[in-house]
């Protein structure tokens, strides 16, 4: 009996300087005095250096446990789940086709709160409910946000969120019209009132170059009020035309809404209401937009009515693609 004991007691002498080398994983209880090993000739061991891990841009730090979040990885997945747990380093989201799904911070590119409805519909996030048609409504991109879209085949727009509150977009002809080079941009700023009230002011200013050396530069400035949310909104506005120096004496008003149907369409309509103080005609586009994540497609019809006509024609199309990394909202 004592020839084990001697045994067990010899492997735990020589096994403990080993076990006292061994690193303390993350998490783990740190001890509270240094292990310093030696050599049998009784000379400490040199330390080692130890080495930083790579700094990596991460998302989030302000995640709520329940929520539940419209995630988009770096390599294109996507998917909509609760938040379970996080780390420093870990999010672990609890979806309903996946099962548990534990994603590196680094490599998530968007990640967005859902809205109750949007979760009790399943509805993912597709944008910040920025524009109509071609109106903007008052809600603004987030920073490191933008669009670009493609109007009517021979229009190219772009548009960027520089910070929270303050966009700006540019508008070109495709194809210049009878080499008349053309351009117009589009600053706009926003303030939330609180989490359904946008306010908004912005100009779009455009201006050309004509064939035989003429120019002329012309625009409107606006204001706006939206309420609603991203998904479903309804937006007034007021703007006034001007074009060298001069003011236009009677505004335009626009009315127009967004309103979400199911996780992929939308109904969009954008109303102008001009010459209020005679015929009061009014004219807008009406239609359905297509929506995923990242890309959009719109279909509308132009409508119009006055004292000597009316009518409605098909008449809009545009594809837009969002790009951008977006942090936690």
């Amino acid at each position: 009996m004592r020839l084990p004991l001697l045994q067990l007691g010899l492997v735990s002498l020589l096994a403990g300087p080993a076990l006292a080398q061994q690193p303390v994983l993350p998490g783990a209880p740190q001890p509270t005095q240094p292990i310093v090993p030696s050599t049998p000739a009784g000379q400490p061991v040199p330390a080692m250096r130890s080495t930083a891990l790579p700094a990596a841009e991460v998302i989030g730090y302000s995640e709520v446990i329940g929520q539940v979040y419209s995630v988009e990885t770096i390599g294109g997945t996507q998917f909509s789940g609760t938040l379970r747990a996080t780390t420093d380093l870990t999010l672990t989201f609890e979806t309903k086709e996946l099962g548990l799904v534990t994603v590196q911070r680094a490599n998530v590119r968007q990640l967005m709160s859902q809205t109750p409805e949007q979760a009790r519909r399943g509805f993912d996030y597709v944008g910040n409910g920025t524009r109509m048609f071609i109106a903007p409504t008052a809600r603004n991109l987030y920073q490191g946000e933008g669009y670009v879209q493609a109007i009517n085949v021979f229009l190219l727009g772009v548009n960027y969120g520089l910070t929270d509150n303050i966009s700006v977009g540019l508008l070109v002809p495709v194809i210049p019209f009878i080499g008349v080079p053309a351009i117009a941009i589009a600053p706009k700023l926003s303030v939330p009132v609180n989490d359904k009230l946008h306010l908004g002011v912005g100009v779009l200013y455009g201006f050309a170059t004509g064939v035989l050396g003429g120019s002329g530069s012309a625009g409107v400035g606006y204001g706006l009020a939206t309420y609603g949310t991203a998904d479903t909104n309804v937006t007034l506005g007021l703007g006034y035309g001007f074009s060298g120096g001069d003011v236009g004496s009677s505004p335009v008003a626009v009315i127009g809404a967004n309103v979400r149907l199911s996780r992929l369409f939308s109904l969009v309509n954008e109303t102008y209401i001009a010459n209020f103080d005679t015929n009061g005609a009014f004219g807008g586009l009406a239609g359905l937009r297509y929506a995923s994540p990242r890309f959009s497609a719109s279909l509308g019809a132009l409508y119009y009515t006055s004292r000597d006509n009316s009518g409605v024609y098909p008449a809009y199309l545009d594809v837009a693609y969002r790009f951008g990394k977006t942090k936690l909202r």
